[in-house]
Parts: structure tokens; sequence; C-alpha cells
């Protein structure tokens, strides 16, 4: 029968030889992974789950993240290409790829991924002009991202996306982008005004060459309009009589009239004084007789 001193020292036993045997596993979270290292010398990447090692020989001594890390970059101030002053609000989606050069060939990879995305931007905004960085952001960031991804290829990191949020000028360039965009849109109006009065120029000469071949087809389009504008209701209409003139459409309101008018009283202003100078020849041929 085991006495309760020697159950004591057994259980201490088990305790001591458990405490020591767990020193050799190890658990790794599914988002992380962990290198190894045996004597100071790269050995294994490991992965999630449990994981056997031996102490003093072995240590896993860095722990990298492998999910999506989500970097907003501060406000870059740069010239633009045509010598504009900008700042540029981005951000950039990137992970570890391969975990071994991220840890062997660069001292911190997040510091000098995000330090590689700054200078990217910059030398961007540089290279572009301040239409392509308002116009093309997308394009401009699919370029940040080429450059950046072959900066940090050699560290492990993948560049997954950089979103430009906005592009902040100061105000006077704004307003003057402003008028810019106002004046493009009043001339694209002012084409598409002459177009289309060139295209109405057009069919109403059609139409013309259409309604000289027949006065009665003019006729009913004008008797056709009259009816329109009657149709309206928001005005009242008199028809007066007037002569035809022919073409269709009636004279103006006693135009014809005042026009015979006129000419009536010139001839008849004319046949006057042609009567006056008659009378006035024979008046002088009689006293000549006398």
């Amino acid at each position: 029968m085991v006495s309760p001193m020697e159950f004591s020292f057994w259980m201490i036993g088990l305790l001591a030889i458990g405490s020591f045997m767990l020193r050799f596993f190890g658990i790794c979270n599914e988002w992380d992974r962990k290198v190894l290292f045996t004597l100071g010398r790269f050995t294994r990447v490991v992965g999630p789950g449990l994981y056997f090692y031996v102490p003093l020989l072995q240590s896993p001594k860095r722990t990298v993240d492998v999910r999506i890390v989500t970097y907003t970059v501060p406000l870059q101030k740069g010239l633009t290409r045509d010598n504009i002053p900008v700042e540029v609000d981005a951000i950039v989606f990137y992970k570890v790829s391969n975990v071994k050069f991220a840890v062997l060939n660069v001292d911190d990879y997040n510091a000098a991924t995000q330090m590689a995305t700054r200078a990217s931007i910059r030398d961007m905004v540089g290279k572009s002009n301040l239409d392509q960085l308002l116009s093309e952001r997308d394009r401009v960031g699919d370029l940040i991202r080429e450059h950046i991804s072959d900066f940090v290829m050699q560290w492990g990191v993948t560049i997954i996306s950089v979103e430009i949020k906005d592009v902040i000028v100061s105000r006077e360039l704004e307003d003057a982008i402003s008028r810019e965009a106002a004046a493009e849109r009043e001339k694209r109006a002012r084409l598409k005004l002459a177009e289309a009065e060139e295209l109405a120029a057009d069919s109403m000469i059609k139409a013309a060459e259409k309604y000289a071949k027949s006065a009665t087809s003019l006729q009913l389009r004008s008797m056709n309009m009259l009816y329109e504008m009657c149709m309206e209701g928001k005005s009242t209409m008199v028809f007066v009589p007037t002569v035809n003139t022919g073409h269709g459409m009636p004279s103006l309101i006693e135009v014809e009239g005042i026009s015979k008018l006129v000419t009536q009283t010139q001839e008849q202003t004319q046949e006057q004084i042609r009567t006056r100078n008659w009378a006035q020849n024979d008046n002088f041929d009689s006293d000549q007789h006398t």
C-alpha cells in the first residue's frame, strides 16, 4: 500500500515530467505562421495547429501574421508634372505571401512596405499631370501597385490593391478647374446647337424644295400651323380676310391694300401734274397768238 508521502512524491514527479514534455510542443493560430530556427539557422515555417520542437536546440523566434493589412497612407505632398502642388490620400492593401523572405530578408516588413508605398506615391505624383490624377485614379493606383510590387517582392510581400481616395488641391485651383469644366461644357453645348441648326437648315431647304413644287401642299401646311396655334388655347386669334399672294400663306393685314392706295395716289398726282402742265402750255400759246 502506497503511503501518502510516496503518493505526493509520485504526483510531483509526474507534474514535473508533464511540464517538461509540454515544452516540446507549441500552438500556432490559424492566421499566424511561426518561423522555427535550429541553433540559429532557419529550419521551417510552422503552420496552424500543434507543432513539436526541441527546446534549447530549436526556437520559434518570429510570428508572422498572414492576414491582409490595411494601411492608410498619410497625406503625401508633391508637385505634378505640370508643376501643380497637390496632396494625395490613399489606402494600400497588402499581405505576406512568403513568410521566409519576410523574416530573413528585411528587419520589419511592415515598416519597409509602408515606406516604399509613400515613396512610390510621391514618385508617381511627379510623373503624372493633374488631369490624370483627377480623372484616372484607377489607372494611377494600378501603376503605383505595380511599382511597389516590384520593390517589395524580395521581402515576400504582395500588394493587393492601391486605392487613391482623394487628390486635394488649393481652393484657387479648384475654382480654376471648375471654370474650365464649365467652359468646356458650354463649348460642347454650343457645338451641339450649331450642329442642330445645320441639320434643321438642311431639312428646311429640302422641305422648301418640295413645297415649291406644290402650292397646295404649302397652303395645307399653313392651315395646319394655324390649327396648331388655335389648339394651344393661350391667346385669342382674330382672322382678317387678306389678299392671297399665291404663296400658300395669307399676306399681312392691309399691306397690299396700302400698297395699292399709294400706287393710285402716285398715279393721280402725276396725272394732275401733267394736266397742269398742259393747261399752262395752252395758255402760253394763246397769249402768243394774241
